[in-house]
């Protein structure tokens, strides 16, 4: 059962983000029956995949369907409900029917395996599970019938239909034909109501904690910020497994009444054509979509220029990139945010070019962003240090995790990102680079130890190091240095085969191999990974 917990924001601060409204009184459930009371028939859900178009009103109803199911099996407010689902409608009404019964969402992402499935379950001691029955052809209900054996049958497996497929769990369908729920549970969007692993910013990952206050402050604050209003579309291909396309796809759209267009396989020419079919005009996605949209688009002659508010983050973002997009009419407005921050800096389409090509915006209102020296002091203007946030986005901790907490949250609520960057004379923020050794792929976090730690296990294998290397299109791909024992030269292929054996994610696999007689290393033993990047930069160059 996942814990009420405010720990990072003090007794003060709570009462004043209340009393001031930046703290919204509302939860995710709460507008999508407002939407459907006052506009029922205005489009909620567009499934990308399949076509489908589904209003508020369907929304709701379906929503209530499963929030009833989900009652009667047992599952009280508070409960962990872990969804493993694609870009697709019923993650959508899973979601939202979680929220109804006053559940903490666990979004999880669909190319998870046993490894991490079983570490998240176990962490979050998950109520319920919601996988597809099979998904690009690797059988979830299969894994998830395993873990649950193995769990003892402790959560409920619930399980989105495959047709004439044969599974334990039980089908939505069965779900979505009950009576819808009439009675809701009383929820306190002071509750902790989204508990978010990231994606790889340790060993370990993190379980972020928010509640309804934390992430609607944000999400509407962003609205706020870019000047979004009722006219606009989300498109939305990042994965709702996630924080970023959960919280600022899903739940952007539906605390304001907007229409979400779920693309769900990246697929660039289906993203440019489902853009130009809706008038899509606000997303927010890593720059490996952007520049694969902008390609398919000029050879597609496809008309992306709705697209007005195109967030861009979770890696560099070059400034070249922002210029070639507007000239299609894209307007790319670079972003700083974090699962522990959510948005901590975003830019505006009134923000000067240069400030868009070169910056990663502004604060929205209420949040404060300082860079800090080692020591702990604020640094002057366009001095680079640790960038420090403060503010009602802060997550509320890490679940089952306060030693992790006092470490990343100060007694005062300041968020130590653990990114170094600046802020410019004008407010303006800009990201460096990271104090930790994270590789961000497509926008997603890998943790380099995760990968050392099965390969310094792999037979003829002496020394190993993970490293980043950088990708045009994907910003970063894990480079991997290997000292191998004599004799012994492995390719690339055979390294992705022992990793694969071991569970490793698909998007954690190296895309890059070098063997080295030895790994530099400092005297107290650390391995030197600038240097080993510079050398794999400088070996790629040479053979361009």
């Amino acid at each position: 059962m996942i814990v009420k917990s405010i720990g990072a924001h003090s007794i003060e601060q709570q009462l004043a983000y209340r009393e001031s409204g930046a703290w919204p009184q509302f939860t995710l459930a709460d507008q999508v029956r407002h939407w459907a009371a006052v506009r029922p028939a205005a489009i909620a859900v567009v499934d990308g995949t399949d076509g489908r178009e589904i209003t508020y009103g369907q929304l709701a109803e379906d929503a209530a369907r499963v929030g009833n199911w989900l009652v009667r099996r047992g599952v009280h407010v508070g409960d962990g409900i872990s969804v493993q689902l694609p870009n697709r409608y019923e993650t959508v009404v899973i979601e939202t029917a979680a929220s109804m019964v006053g559940g903490c969402i666990n979004p999880l992402l669909p190319n998870y395996r046993r490894k991490e499935l079983a570490y998240f379950l176990r962490v979050s001691d998950a109520r319920v599970l919601v996988t597809p029955a099979i998904y690009r052809r690797y059988n979830h209900a299969a894994l998830a019938s395993e873990l649950n054996a193995e769990h003892g049958g402790r959560f409920l497996h619930l399980v989105v239909d495959h047709e004439g497929y044969e599974h334990e769990g039980t089908p939505l369908s069965d779900a979505l034909a009950s009576d819808p729920l009439e009675s809701f549970p009383a929820v306190s969007p002071q509750a902790v109501s989204e508990l978010i692993f990231t994606s790889g910013t340790e060993a370990q990952p993190k379980a972020v904690m928010h509640t309804e206050e934390t992430v609607n402050h944000s999400v509407r604050a962003s609205f706020d910020h870019l000047r979004l209003g009722e006219d606009d579309v989300v498109w939305m291909p990042s994965p709702v497994g996630h924080s970023t396309g959960f919280n600022f796809g899903v739940r952007m759209a539906l605390v304001h009444g907007l229409p979400v267009v779920l693309q769900d396989i990246w697929n660039p020419d289906h993203a440019a054509e489902l853009i130009e079919r809706h008038r899509c005009t606000y997303t927010l996605a890593a720059s490996t979509f952007l520049t694969d949209l902008l390609r398919a688009a000029e050879q597609s002659n496809r008309d992306i220029s709705s697209m007005r508010s195109f967030g861009c983050g979770g890696g560099p973002v070059a400034a070249e990139l922002v210029r070639e997009a507007a000239g299609l009419g894209v307007n790319v407005l670079r972003i700083y945010g974090s699962t522990e921050g959510l948005i901590i800096s975003w830019n505006q389409s009134s923000a000067p070019p240069v400030k868009r090509e070169e910056t990663d915006g502004l604060p929205p209102v209420g949040t404060r962003v300082v860079a800090w020296d080692d020591h702990g002091r604020p640094l002057a203007t366009g001095e680079v240090g640790e960038l420090m946030v403060h503010g009602p986005n802060v997550c509320v901790g890490f679940f089952g995790d306060p030693e992790r907490t006092a470490a990343t949250l100060t007694p005062d609520g300041w968020l130590h990102s653990g990114d170094l960057g600046f802020i410019d004379e004008d407010g303006y923020v800009t990201v460096v680079g990271r104090k930790k050794e994270t590789i961000i792929r497509g926008g997603l976090n890998i943790a380099p130890r995760e990968i050392e730690d099965l390969l310094i296990a792999m037979p003829g294998v002496c020394d190993v190091a993970v490293i980043g290397v950088s990708d045009r299109r994907l910003g970063e791909i894990v480079g991997v240095c290997l000292v191998a024992e004599s004799g012994y030269r492995p390719a690339l292929e055979e390294i992705v085969d022992y990793l694969s054996a071991n569970d490793l994610a698909t998007y954690k696999m190296p895309q890059y191999l070098t063997l080295v007689q030895e790994l530099p290393r400092t005297p107290t033993g650390k391995v030197r990974k600038t240097e080993l990047a510079a050398a794999i930069d400088s070996e790629r160059k040479s053979e361009e």
